[in-house]
């Protein structure tokens, strides 16, 4: 392994990479293509500011050996069809662009909502499990229909590798993106919650540089060991079970609708194959959760206004909280609008 090249290099997943890259010997040059600037500037690296959609991909793809695919649109953008041109057309551009260039190593990331969150889930899933993602969010969708174009990207090219990877809900600073933000509420939230899985970026970074390394082929989930039951996360992301009038309840409802199958119905996931081919996550479920939780609402109260809502004196302390709740994931969407990188877009 020599030319290594990344598309969504200056998204979180794409910059840690870069640092693994950039220690690894074994790594003579390495061609970052993504739409934003990258924040890291290793020696090795040959940056390209290039919209996936719209590049003419082959030159830059040209004498690459292994590549690894993280730029996607995760955010509920308000244009589905820029989210259809960047997380589909896009990933189809890639790949052709791969098989063109004559890239016989690539590692494609997917994600664990593939499967969908149902109630007759097994737990955990394994990658036999069929792909079916829940109606109405369409990031999943997506995944599961650029996996299909990498399956049959794999069948098209005999003697080419295609690693596909399916984190769980990734956290670790900087990793922040609404669906992270989603889980993390209703791990604060408490209540009859499906068990809970995280892993930290670290730890993803790691599995796509063993994938390609390895040349890995075939799925492989991404997660710790085992999961977190949903009273124990709460503990460990600071939450607070609040009383919620019905109206404000109802408000904060709507705004979860579009995740909703997977904050009630269990989706966590094994990762036997991939500690089989090498892979050891440094974080566990509780590590990984405690380093991405940004301060809850609650946390964030100074003392006085914590013993007024606790009190039950302060409606509008509890509308704020629940406010709160919802401005993330109005926030989420603001900061959609030209993110193209694995797993913080």
């Amino acid at each position: 392994m020599s030319t290594i090249a990344v598309t969504g290099v200056s998204g979180v997943l794409g910059q840690r990479l870069l640092l693994r890259l950039a220690d690894d010997r074994s790594v003579e040059r390495i061609v970052g293509i993504d739409a934003r600037d990258s924040a890291v500037m290793p020696a090795k690296l040959e940056f390209h500011r290039v919209d996936i959609a719209t590049a003419e991909l082959k030159p830059l793809l040209h004498g690459v050996d292994a590549l690894a695919h993280l730029a996607f649109l995760i955010a509920p953008h308000r244009d589905r069809r820029l989210m259809t041109r960047i997380n589909v057309e896009g990933t189809r551009r890639v790949l052709d662009g791969a098989g063109a260039a004559g890239v016989t190593t690539i590692v494609y990331m997917s994600s664990a909502l593939v499967y969908g969150a149902w109630p007759g889930n097994p737990v955990p899933l394994t990658e036999d499990a069929p792909i079916r993602p829940n109606a109405g969010l369409a990031y999943a969708a997506h995944k599961a229909e650029t996996e299909r174009l990498a399956a049959e990207w794999r069948d098209g090219h005999p003697g080419s590798t295609l690693g596909v990877l399916r984190p769980v809900t990734v956290v670790g600073p900087g990793a922040d993106n609404w669906i992270t933000r989603l889980v993390l509420d209703a791990a604060r939230a408490g209540g009859a919650r499906p068990p809970l899985q995280f892993v930290h970026a670290d730890d993803v970074a790691a599995a796509i540089q063993l994938a390609m390394s390895a040349r890995l082929d075939g799925v492989f989930n991404v997660a710790p060991d085992g999961w977190i039951a949903g009273d124990e996360a709460r503990q460990l992301a600071g939450g607070r079970r609040l009383s919620l009038p019905p109206r404000l309840a109802s408000r904060f409802d709507r705004s979860l609708a579009e995740a909703e199958p997977w904050l009630e119905q269990p989706w966590v996931v094994a990762n036997d194959r991939l500690r089989a081919a090498g892979w050891q996550p440094s974080h566990t479920n509780e590590e990984a959760l405690v380093a991405g939780a940004p301060p809850s609402p609650w946390q964030s109260l100074n003392a006085k206004r914590r013993q007024a809502v606790a009190l039950g004196g302060a409606v509008v302390g509890l509308a704020g909280l629940t406010a709160g709740g919802v401005a993330l994931v109005r926030a989420g969407r603001r900061r959609a609008g030209g993110r193209r990188a694995g797993g913080d877009s």
